[in-house]
């Protein structure tokens, strides 16, 4: 009996103490909760000093400034090829010739043709002679009908008084009317004959002018079937490289409604272009003297710097996204830009060097208890006053401009290996300006990093046969200011509690915002996050993927 009252007493002792032991675990769990629950852990990023570039992003294609597609407008067999990829070609040089024997002989029936009707022109033009012969003679016979007429009615009439007088016999009186009214007769004979081949000279005229029509068309016949004759040679349009050759000998050419391309020639390697599109939202915000950087795949560790030339007002719209066409310039004196690479390209719409910035996070910040439209008040409310030259942040301070641009295109160390180019890979670099003025003129043999009048020059020339004024294209001018607009930023206090600083926010690159002014220094640190939101991304996070496991708590706060 005294060991079972014994067992029972120290089984009871040992649940109390249990008891007691889970009590006093439980309320230190409970304390230490409570206590991390009550702790905001802060979030902080000091506030730097450095340069912020406001961007606008876009890919576009390498392509060359003028690109001419070079077909054939007859029909025919490839008989030889003057060309191929890569080819430097001059205007006028003979790329290809198609089998001509078709057009040689349409040449000769035109020209058999035009002989034809130039002798026609001949027979017409005697014809007309004779008939002017003709009308010589019948005025010569109307004239000698005219005075035998009046000879006979003089006579008529003689004998009219001499048979009153009963000297004439009735006979002879007769014969004498006979006769004058023969004479009259053929009188009015020689003048029918008269008008007779005064009809045949006219029509003698319209013949001769209908054969002279057709020796016309005859000889725009011949020249037609020569034209036709020409185009079995095609030749190059302007100076410049072919990049593309579609054809090969012994293949026939049919060109019926579209001419077919044969050759793609580029005019000029050395001055490419970079058709980029550039989003609605970003259009406005760019002109004609933004910096434009961008890299392609084939050299990712160099930057090409370009020359906004062209905004074109065209609109493409592509599953209800709207982007316009932005014509950027570039030096390709090396070939190393090649039609057809994607450019990745970087449009510096706002720069500004040594500010203070702070994360965009900071901006978004807003401590526990605290709603976005309190500090929308706070904000109108208590906004320090700018400095106007703080706010004047205008083209002149806000863009990089053509010098800067340069200097840096200049004081770019060229790599070791950069060789300059042989003389005859880059004799074909002043072909477009050649083909029509001679030789390129002086002053436009320029490299990326010479003055923007001579960009100018350089823009303003043209292929032949493009004859628009470059000048009288519209230009669109630049934002002249970009306005600066308050905000609310918080900083731990003495109190360890965050407080609200007042500042004037300028551009922003997407991760930092430029201070133009206000209540923050170089030495603070501005608050980016605090644990309640990692608490409650961390609760969100779990939701959405279903509650499983939910969220992890450790002293000091959930992690």
């Amino acid at each position: 009996m005294s060991a079972l009252f014994k067992s029972l007493f120290h089984g009871r002792r040992s649940l109390a103490v249990t008891v007691v032991l889970v009590l006093v675990v439980a309320g230190i769990f409970l304390w230490m909760f409570r206590r991390g629950a009550d702790a905001v852990e802060y979030i902080t990023e000091p506030v730097g000093r450095g340069s912020i570039r406001n961007v606008v992003n876009a890919t576009g294609t390498v392509q060359a400034l003028l690109t001419v597609l070079v077909g054939s407008q007859v029909s025919g067999q490839v008989e030889s090829l003057h060309a191929d990829f890569n080819s430097v070609v001059r205007r006028g040089q003979v790329l290809a010739k198609l089998d001509a024997r078709r057009f040689q002989a349409s040449v000769i029936a035109a020209q058999a043709n035009l002989s034809a009707a130039r002798a026609r022109v001949q027979s017409a033009e005697a014809d007309l002679n004779s008939a002017l012969a003709n009308r010589s003679s019948s005025q010569a016979n109307v004239e000698s009908a005219r005075v035998a007429r009046d000879n006979a009615a003089q006579i008529l009439a003689r004998y009219e008084k001499l048979r009153q007088d009963g000297i004439l016999s009735q006979n002879d009186y007769e014969n004498a009317a006979a006769n004058a009214q023969s004479t009259a007769a053929k009188h009015d004979q020689a003048e029918a004959q008269l008008d007779q081949v005064e009809a045949q000279i006219v029509s003698s005229r319209a013949q001769v002018e209908q054969a002279k029509a057709q020796v016309q068309q005859a000889e725009a016949n011949v020249r037609q079937a020569q034209v036709d004759l020409d185009y079995t040679t095609i030749t190059s349009p302007v100076d410049g490289v072919v990049i593309s050759r579609n054809v090969d000998v012994g293949q026939t050419v049919a060109a019926s409604l579209s001419a077919p391309t044969l050759f793609v020639i580029a005019n000029d390697l050395t001055k490419m272009q970079v058709s980029a599109s550039v989003d609605e939202a970003d259009i406005g915000n760019i002109s004609s003297v933004e910096e434009v950087q961008f890299t392609v795949d084939a050299y990712p560790n160099r930057n090409y710097v370009g020359r906004i030339s062209e905004v074109r007002l065209e609109p493409s719209s592509v599953q209800n996204v709207t982007t316009y066409s932005v014509m950027i310039d570039v030096e390709n004196e090396r070939l190393e830009l090649k039609p057809g690479m994607t450019a990745n390209i970087t449009i510096t719409v706002a720069r500004e060097d040594n500010v203070l910035k702070i994360p965009n996070a900071a901006i978004r910040y807003l401590p526990p208890g605290i709603t976005r439209e309190e500090v929308m008040e706070m904000s109108r409310g208590a906004a320090p006053e700018p400095d106007s030259k703080a706010l004047a942040m205008d083209a002149e301070k806000t863009l990089p401009k053509a010098a800067a641009t340069e200097a840096a295109a200049r004081s770019a160390p060229s790599r070791p290996e950069e060789r300059p180019l042989d003389r005859s890979a880059a004799q074909f670099g002043n072909a477009g300006s050649r083909a029509y003025a001679g030789e390129r003129r002086p002053g436009l043999e320029r490299t990326a990093g010479q003055s923007e009048t001579a960009s100018a020059s350089q823009q303003a020339e043209l292929a032949p046969g493009q004859l628009w004024d470059p000048k009288g294209k519209i230009q669109f001018p630049r934002q002249q200011e970009r306005t600066a607009r308050p905000g609310i930023v918080w900083v731990l206090g003495a109190q360890k509690k965050p407080e609200p600083r007042h500042v004037i926010l300028g551009i922003t690159d997407g991760t930092a915002t430029q201070i133009v002014s206000g209540e923050l220094q170089e030495a603070d640190a501005v608050l980016v996050g605090d644990s309640t939101q990692a608490a409650s991304a961390q609760t969100q996070q779990s939701r959405d993927s279903g509650g499983a496991g939910g969220g992890r708590f450790i002293f000091g706060g959930p992690r």
